[in-house]
């Protein structure tokens, strides 16, 4: 085939493929040119996840009449005029490519005036192709209105997910925003509904706490920390949260390099996750929101098209300097409960109270019903392992606290009984493993200890069983058993609970109603931030609803290209941990015996569905050999 220059329309698609993406990508190129052009209020609106409308309206300094249509030129910027300028960036947006892109697939409207100017300018393209230009009146600042996005490339509305996963997308690019730019008020609408508005008062832990609630708020460690090296200075400062408060996913990662959002991917992330070592078990991520501060000249903004990553001058230097922040915020907390097991703190500020041990034990009662909502009474760890006892997501709201369940019928009768009636019954154990399959010695119970670990023994030695992580193994593998092809048996609460969470993951569980049925929850969308629900799976603990929830909306938002089979295993997964029993709670003899019977069953029984050790062995001989008694 002869080679000849691409027509001047299929160059602005081609090119538009690699920086819009998605409706996501275009409200990402438009609220960072708002940034740029100084605002301090920034409207995001949003309807049928983006591709059939988007509107960003900002206060910002807007485009003078006359620039008006050079600005929808490829490569025209008013940010870079010379080749020094690409090594000292200093605005977020700079090639000139974002506009022309948006204009080449989409049906673009800006409205813009200037402080100079006595009136404002409306200019109308559609397919890159300028349809109309004429004064009209309006505030000073620019308001872009882009509809049919991709009406012209069919091709790639094809790759656009559901609504509700675009409308998430949006969701997510002005949250990172509104975190790296707390003085800007944002407001965000999606389908006509206010889904996000943030203050605006320069003040990140209000912005977090607009974003994720007061209780996220409180768990919330300040970082700020200057390092020098080699004449390069490099500040970290935002918020980390306790070891006690993390999540399934690293979303709720959000890292900036001199407010570009960036993404929580590579080296960075990883350097953040080693600061907290031994103190998140593998799996978890604690919410973090940090800007790396240096020189525009110390990193490069340009390597990636969408400039959602960076390359830095001195790479030690910087990871090293962010490792240090993080982790020496961390040890200047007394309260760090992922191994202290205090209290959560009062406070909402920078200064974070010791709440100490009431030091009241609870007893043994051979008739104390096996799951109990109370809560335990704070005790010392022994481990590294974060306390599972502890809410470490979305706190309920009080009404939901005090949920309680209908007697079941015959048909929702079940080893998952509810929490005031359930006990452990070898009739709905797993299947016992076939002679000379047994996967652990017979163990005979000889205690507990800290209300948290049970001690059996064999005749090859001790063992010490973690009583959560034993009971989360055999409810995995029941649920596994018992409900491969078939919905999940669900407990009808009395009283339909509201369950309020981030407004978020709020639209993305409305947008998987039909699988939370299948999982056990019967809801639906109350309001924004708030789902009403009628029904959970039997057995889920009352408290423990809302984090359930929440660890199902990380899974569904980073399902990618999962199958059917590992959404199910990961929500089963999430329904066993949160119906197991937890550390902290006495256990009769007899409630210990039948665990460990069943434990047997399983077949896998030395790590629970994450992985973690169900139990720890000291051999009869490592016992002689401490004694004394072997050489």
């Amino acid at each position: 085939m002869p080679i000849r220059v691409l027509d001047p329309t299929l160059a602005a698609q081609i090119a538009a493929g690699e920086v819009v993406e998605r409706p996501a990508s275009v409200v990402k190129e438009l609220i960072e040119n708002s940034v740029d052009a100084g605002a301090t209020e920034i409207r995001v609106e949003a309807r049928e996840g983006g591709k059939r409308e988007l509107r960003i309206q900002d206060n910002g300094c807007g485009i003078a009449s006359d620039e008006v249509e050079t600005a929808f030129l490829r490569h025209a910027t008013s940010k870079v005029t010379e080749i020094e300028d690409l090594f000292s960036i200093r605005t977020l947006g700079f090639r000139g490519e974002a506009l022309p892109s948006i204009a080449s697939v989409a049906q673009v409207t800006c409205l813009t005036r200037t402080a100079a100017d006595e009136v404002g300018t409306e200019l109308r393209i559609a397919g890159g192709e300028i349809q109309a230009k004429t004064p009209r009146g309006c505030s000073v600042g620019t308001t872009f209105t882009i509809r049919n996005l991709f009406y012209n490339t069919p091709a790639r509305l094809k790759f656009m997910r559901s609504d509700a996963t675009e409308m998430s997308q949006i969701s997510t690019i002005v949250t990172q925003y509104a975190l790296a730019y707390p003085n800007i008020r944002w407001t965000l609408l999606l389908d006509g509904k206010l889904a996000l508005q943030t203050p605006g008062n320069g003040r990140l832990l209000d912005a977090l706490i607009e974003l994720y609630g007061i209780d996220v708020g409180r768990e919330m460690i300040s970082v700020d920390r200057t390092s020098e090296a080699e004449d390069e200075t490099v500040r970290v400062h935002g918020f980390v949260s306790q070891p006690s408060t993390f999540r399934a996913a690293r979303s709720y990662m959000h890292l900036f390099v001199n407010q570009r959002w960036i993404k929580p991917q590579g080296n960075l992330v990883y350097m953040i996750e080693e600061a907290y070592h031994t103190l998140l078990m593998k799996g978890r991520h604690p919410i973090v929101a940090l800007n790396i501060e240096l020189e525009p000249e110390a990193v490069d903004v340009n390597v990636h098209p969408t400039k959602s990553e960076v390359k830095f001058r001195n790479q030690s230097h910087v990871y090293g300097a962010l490792t240090k922040a993080v982790r020496e915020a961390l040890a200047a907390q007394s309260t760090i409960r992922a191994w202290t097991g205090f209290g959560a703190n009062e406070s909402v500020n920078r200064r974070v109270e010791l709440r100490s041990p009431n030091g009241e034990r609870r007893g043994s009662s051979n008739d104390a019903p096996l799951f109990d909502d109370a809560p335990a009474a704070p005790r010392p760890q022994v481990n590294n392992y974060p306390d599972d006892d502890f809410d470490s997501t979305v706190n309920l709201p009080p009404i939901a606290k005090q949920a309680r369940f209908e007697t079941p019928t015959t048909s929702q009768t079940s080893s998952f009984l509810p929490p005031q009636q359930q006990a452990f019954d070898p009739a709905y154990a797993p299947s016992m493993p076939a002679p000379g399959e047994a996967k652990l010695p017979m163990l005979r119970v000889v205690g507990q200890v800290n209300e948290t670990y049970i001690v059996a023994e064999s005749s090859d030695g001790m063992y010490l069983v973690d009583q959560h992580a034993a009971h989360e193994r055999v409810v995995y593998e029941r649920l596994m058993a018992e409900h491969q092809d078939v919905p999940i048996e669900r407990q009808t609460l009395m009283l339909a609970q509201p369950i309020e969470l981030p407004p978020a993951v709020t639209r993305l569980l409305s947008a998987h109603l039909a699988d939370l049925e299948q999982w056990g929850f019967e809801a639906e969308e109350f309001g924004e931030g708030t789902l009403m629900l009628r029904a959970v799976p039997s057995g889920l603990h009352v408290g423990q609803i809302a984090t359930a929830l929440m660890e199902i909306a990380d899974h569904l938002s980073y399902e990618g290209g999962a199958t059917s089979d590992d959404r199910r295993e990961k929500m089963l997964t999430t329904i066993a941990c949160h119906s197991s029993i937890r550390a902290g709670k006495t256990l009769t003899h007899e409630e210990m015996r039948q665990l460990l019977q069943q434990l047997e069953r399983c077949e896998m029984p030395r790590t629970c569905p994450h992985g973690r050790p169900t139990m720890l062995q000291i051999t009869q001989g490592q016992i002689e050999r401490q004694f004394g008694r072997k050489g």
